[in-house]
C-alpha cells in the first residue's frame, strides 16, 4: 500500500509524501535518494531541523543497506552532532579543543566536497547552498573558539579555505588568515 502511495506522490511531485511512504514500506535506498536530492536541502534551509533529524534517524537504522550513506543523509546527522559538540565546548571555554575541532571540521568539509562530486548533477543548487550554510555555521563556531596561541587559529583559517562556501566567505577567511599571519610576524622578535 505504502509503495503505491509513494509512487502516486512522486508522480504528482510531492517528494515529501513519497519519502514518508517509502520509509513506511522500507524502501530505504529510494527513500535516501529522494531525501538527499529533493527534500533535505529545503527542510534544512527553512530551519526545519527537527524533521531533518527525524528522517535521518529513521534512515540511519538502515544505513548499511544504503549506498553512499556517509555522503548523503549521514552528512546531516554528522553536522548536527559536530555543531552541538562545538557549541558545548565553546560554552565550557575549552581552548585545548580547538585543534581537535579544526580536524573534525576539516574532515567534515572534505566529506561535503566529496558528496558534491558523488551526487553531481542530481543535487539541485539549493543543496549546494545547504552545504555552504553548514560549512559557514561550523566556520563561525571555529572562529569563536578560544585559543591560547596564534598558530592554531592560523591552521583553522587555512582549513576553512577548503570549506564549500561562497567566494565572499572564502575572501573573508583569507583576510582573517592574513591578519593572523601579520600578527605572528609582528610578535616574533
Amino acid at each position: 500500500m505504502h509503495e503505491a502511495l509513494a509512487l502516486y506522490h512522486e508522480y504528482y511531485g510531492d517528494k515529501q509524501g513519497a519519502l514518508e511512504n517509502l520509509i513506511q514500506c522500507g524502501n530505504w535506498k529510494k527513500a535516501h535518494t529522494i531525501f538527499v536530492t529533493s527534500v533535505a536541502h529545503s527542510m534544512f534551509l527553512s530551519s526545519n531541523h527537527q524533521e531533518v533529524w527525524r528522517i535521518t534517524s529513521a534512515l540511519e537504522n538502515h544505513k548499511y543497506e544504503i549506498a553512499d550513506w556517509d555522503l548523503g543523509a549521514g552528512i546531516y546527522i554528522d553536522f548536527y552532532v559536530l555543531k552541538n559538540s562545538m557549541q558545548e565546548r565553546n560554552a565550557m571555554d575549552d581552548s585545548g579543543s580547538l585543534e581537535e575541532m579544526s580536524e573534525s571540521c576539516g574532515s567534515f568539509f572534505g566529506r561535503l566536497n566529496e558528496s558534491l562530486l558523488v551526487w553531481g548533477s542530481k543535487l539541485p543548487v539549493e543543496s549546494r547552498a545547504c552545504y555552504s550554510k553548514m560549512a559557514e555555521e561550523l566556520c563561525a563556531l571555529l572562529v569563536d573558539t578560544p585559543s591560547e596561541t596564534l598558530n592554531l587559529p592560523m591552521g583553522c583559517l587555512l582549513m576553512m579555505l577548503n570549506a564549500p562556501v561562497p567566494d565572499e566567505s572564502r575572501s573573508s577567511y583569507l583576510q582573517d588568515a592574513l591578519s593572523v599571519f601579520t600578527e605572528i610576524l609582528c610578535s616574533d622578535p
